[in-house]
């Protein structure tokens, strides 16, 4: 199973729906988003185009949080986990946030994880940390640094490629 990933959408709905399009002709089957929606019409967008279980943290630019959570308890595969998310997929412990000091600060050296995924930059990247961990950027939707784009994570091989819209 695939996994996009993406952040920093900031109501870019032309870049998100063409995001979303790529990942399913991937065949991603699951997503994390790392934050920066912005407005809640963008999450209920990603809903309406998505069909596949979805898990979603809130970056620094949401300020309705009880808009995006009542968002996600309308569908089932849909998991929202405020500013932190810690799951397991395929027997990877993934940790997923919007900022790189969470990132860094509650994912890190822990040797809880085997993947911790951050947005807020919007300059994509994957390294392999010190404690072994694989850390990923999946980059900006919104085009505002770097060309739209998104990662896509294989918890199979722990690894992630870039795609650019």
């Amino acid at each position: 199973m695939l996994v996009a990933l993406l952040s920093d959408v900031h109501d870019k709905h032309n870049h998100l729906r063409a995001a979303l399009d790529k990942a399913k002709a991937l065949n991603c089957q699951h997503l994390i988003y790392l934050g920066d929606f912005v407005h809640p019409a963008t999450l209920s967008l990603m809903l309406g185009e998505w069909p596949h279980p979805l898990d979603f943290v809130l970056g620094n630019n949401e300020y309705e949080w009880e808009a995006f959570e009542a968002l996600a308890k309308t569908r089932s595969n849909i998991r929202f986990h405020g500013y932190d998310g810690d799951i397991r997929l395929q027997e990877r412990r993934l940790f997923f946030t919007h900022t790189p000091h969470d990132a860094i600060s509650k994912g890190l050296n822990t040797g809880l994880y085997d993947a911790v995924f951050y947005g807020h930059t919007h300059a994509s990247a994957a390294f392999i940390a010190t404690d072994k961990t694989l850390m990923v950027n999946p980059g900006e939707i919104c085009g505002r640094r770097e060309a739209p784009g998104f990662a896509v994570y294989c918890p199979t091989s722990n690894t992630v490629t870039f795609h650019k819209l």
